[in-house]
């Protein structure tokens, strides 16, 4: 399956075993049934504390993907 994926505030895909290496905008051809844990690990950024938003809509670690989907991964912020 296809995703988009972006990652924001200088955060990339760490996994020199993919072409989106060093990359933060890309598209990625996953496995069907992958959760955002499991893209975590693919893009080498497990163990990090981050936010997920699929579609728009922010999601836990354990959300499965689907064909198509646009994923947003952010280091967590606070405003002040």
């Amino acid at each position: 399956m296809k995703l988009e994926v972006r990652l924001f505030s200088g955060l990339i895909c760490k996994n020199e075993g993919l072409p989106c290496f060093g990359q933060s905008e890309f598209f990625l051809d996953a496995q069907d049934g992958i959760t955002l844990a499991g893209l975590h690990a693919l893009l080498g950024l497990e163990g990090l504390q981050l936010v997920n938003a699929v579609n728009g809509v922010i999601e836990k670690k354990d959300h499965p993907l689907a064909d198509q989907d646009r994923v947003g991964i952010f280091p967590p912020s606070a405003g002040g």
